[in-house]
């Protein structure tokens, strides 16, 4: 789920997918051994690490969400689904360490994470049981305060631009605190992620068949019409952005899946890359069966994006396209459900879990970029 703080400070261009446009079959490994992994027109891929604990030992564990801060801070939110429980991590000196909540959080799934600084941390979620309200955490340095919110209101994402600006979002409409108070905001759209920008916010998600993109202008969330495509159909799953960079409000990177009919005329997801360059949109689409889920800086004026489970697209600044594939152990399959830069590196650290194919239980996990 999202989000977190997305803004960068980083070079970019429209650009056709080519070879982008691939799909990639990971293949489990042992936990440390190197794998490749290659499509047209692509180099041999390098594989991530994964940075967890002993496999078992975070059983029924996973992490939805990751924010940094500007002093290399990273937090990790998500749930433990065996005890019902809510987990919250940071990332300070190189070690990922739990970080205890207050009871008013304890029987919440943590969907979202954003920070601005170690005394400013927001958390959202749903509640792990059946119950009347969802909440939003803040953490000011020294305590946690709880702000309960409709069950209705199940969070896809929360963003922080600073203290008095804050963003969350969800399926059924979206809030701004404005460092007094939580308000309902209309938005126009069924938000998926959001994200902070110098001059507020951009939420992505979807609306009816199409994918679709909201600003939020200083007062109030402004649809930014995104151009039909053509030809797409209404399948299990809709059309939709997943997922926003902003390099700046003029530069603003979104990715997604359509739904496209196939040649039997069923819908068959395709993989959505799009631009916003303050003035217009652009978009490439790719093969079918293919998605794009997350998207991130990649520290050094380039992005990484995910595509489908495990496999790591990079577009670097001169616009040249890699693929690269995360470490898995033997026997699981990875479900990465975030990413993000560590601010002042060109390390990108992925959160999820690894998946165990005979009982489908989750062991938390981190990944980290070479």
């Amino acid at each position: 789920m999202k989000k977190r703080n997305k803004l960068v400070v980083a070079a970019g261009s429209t650009v056709a997918l080519g070879a982008l446009a691939t799909t990639i079959t990971v293949t489990a490994a042992d936990s440390g051994a190197q794998r490749t992994a290659a499509s047209a027109g692509a180099a041999a891929a390098t594989v991530w690490p994964l940075v967890q604990g002993t496999p078992g030992q975070d059983t029924g564990t996973s992490l939805s969400s990751i924010a940094t801060t500007p002093d290399g801070t990273m937090w990790a939110s998500g749930s433990r689904y065996r005890d019902r429980k809510p987990a919250l991590q940071r990332l300070s000196n190189g070690t990922w360490t739990n970080v205890g909540l207050p009871a008013s959080l304890s029987k919440l799934s943590l969907n979202s994470v954003t920070a601005t600084s170690a005394s400013d941390v927001w958390v959202a979620g749903q509640l792990a049981d059946s119950g009347a309200e969802n909440a939003i955490g803040h953490w000011n340095g020294k305590a946690w305060r709880t702000f309960t919110v409709p069950y209705q209101f199940q969070s896809t994402g929360i963003a922080a631009r600073d203290t008095r600006n804050v963003w969350a979002v969800s399926y059924s409409g979206a809030k701004y605190w404005n460092g007094t108070a939580w308000a309902d905001t209309p938005i126009g759209i069924r938000p998926r992620a959001v994200a902070a920008s110098p001059g507020g916010a951009w939420a992505v998600g979807t609306t009816g068949p199409q994918p679709a993109a909201a600003r939020w202008n200083g007062s109030a969330w402004v649809t930014v019409p995104f151009p039909e495509i053509a030809g797409t159909v209404r399948g299990e799953i809709a059309s939709s952005f997943h997922d926003v960079l902003v390099v700046s409000d003029d530069d603003v990177w979104a990715v997604g899946a359509v739904q496209l009919a196939d040649a039997s005329g069923k819908a068959s997801s395709r993989s959505l890359f799009a631009h916003w360059n303050g003035t217009k949109w652009t978009h490439t689409i790719g093969d079918p069966r293919t998605a794009f889920t997350e998207i991130t800086s990649d520290g050094a004026g380039g992005m990484w994006i995910m595509e489908n489970q495990g496999v790591m697209r990079h577009r670097a600044a001169d616009g040249t396209w890699s693929t690269e594939t995360v470490t898995v152990p033997a026997g699981t399959t990875p479900r990465i459900n975030d990413m993000a830069v560590r601010p002042g590196t060109r390390t990108v650290w992925a959160v999820g879990a690894t998946s165990t194919t005979a009982t489908g239980w989750a062991d938390l996990a981190h990944w980290r970029s070479n």
